[in-house]
């Protein structure tokens, strides 16, 4: 298996490490953070599940040897907050996270969830000097999961006989491809799919608004990505990576393993949706030159 880090041990970073844990991909795990109760707190409770070994601590230099670091570190979304108005401070704690990174475990994986997600994957990116291959975002994921769930409701079917992927960038400009939906192997009713479309790209401010954060389905959408990278299953999903007309981190679908991103898919779009792909992309690297990048 291998050993994984969790950069961030609030409450999504915690969550995450737990759902990590429970997929078993790991012989070891560390999740680090700067508030010292805090960490080794949930490192004990965490190894008490007796699943694996766990270390929680302030120190960098125990996320040596990881296979897979998994970036959770930054300050949480307030329910009036944007993805982009996170950037400002986000970026600075990303930027100290890589240095970090790359004194003590300079040959891992990196999957990125700090919002606003596809800025600080690039920014990840760029300040690692990593390969484009190692770096990768997990937004797709969750937000593909989010519309195949409204789409499941919507239609009253299990969510088991749902087809649907979400694109390019997680946030309000995401691109729920109502041209990739299918409902028992069946194209749907437009009307009904734009529905589930909306409900999609208000879905994780609705769950913030109720109750402040959202932690389940980002955490489970992370473990399923570092269950993929673990066990090498080279499986196509959403996820933020290079674009390079733009020099952003958008969500495109991946095939991902053990090596990271081993090949960027075409994707099936209509041209309307493409038109929203590149305005994404558009916004993305205005929000990322304000910052210097």
């Amino acid at each position: 298996m291998g050993k994984i880090a969790v950069i961030g041990a609030g409450r999504l970073g915690s969550t995450i490490a737990f759902s990590v844990m429970k997929e078993r991909i790991a012989d070891e795990l560390v999740i680090i953070d700067i508030i010292e109760n805090l960490v080794k707190g949930e490192g004990l409770d965490l190894g008490q599940t007796t699943i694996c070994p766990v270390a929680g601590s302030t120190d960098y230099s125990n996320i040596a040897g990881s296979d897979l670091i998994i970036i959770v570190a930054g300050i949480a979304r307030k329910p009036d907050m944007t993805r982009e108005q996170l950037l400002g401070t986000n970026a600075k704690i990303m930027k100290s996270v890589i240095e970090q990174i790359k004194i003590h475990a300079p040959e891992a994986l990196l999957l990125v969830v700090a919002n606003p997600m596809d800025a600080m994957a690039y920014i990840a990116f760029k300040e690692s000097g990593f390969e484009r291959h190692r770096v990768f975002g997990m937004g797709g994921v969750v937000d593909s999961n989010r519309f195949k769930y409204f789409l499941s409701l919507e239609f009253g079917v299990p969510v088991e006989n749902v087809e649907g992927v979400v694109v390019g960038q997680h946030g309000e400009i995401m691109i729920p491809l109502a041209s990739s939906v299918k409902i028992n192997g069946e194209p749907a009713d437009p009307e009904r799919v734009a529905r589930a479309v909306a409900r999609t790209k208000d879905a994780g401010r609705e769950v913030i608004a109720l109750k402040g954060a959202t932690f389940y389905a980002p955490a489970h959408a992370t473990s399923i990505m570092a269950r993929i990278v673990m066990n090498d299953e080279k499986v196509v999903v959403p996820s933020s990576v290079l674009w390079e007309d733009e020099q952003v981190f958008v969500g495109q679908p991946i095939r991902l393993g053990r090596n990271g991103v081993e090949e960027v898919m075409d994707m099936d779009m209509t041209d309307a949706e493409k038109e929203e792909f590149s305005r994404a992309a558009r916004a993305l690297r205005g929000n990322l030159e304000a910052v210097g990048y």
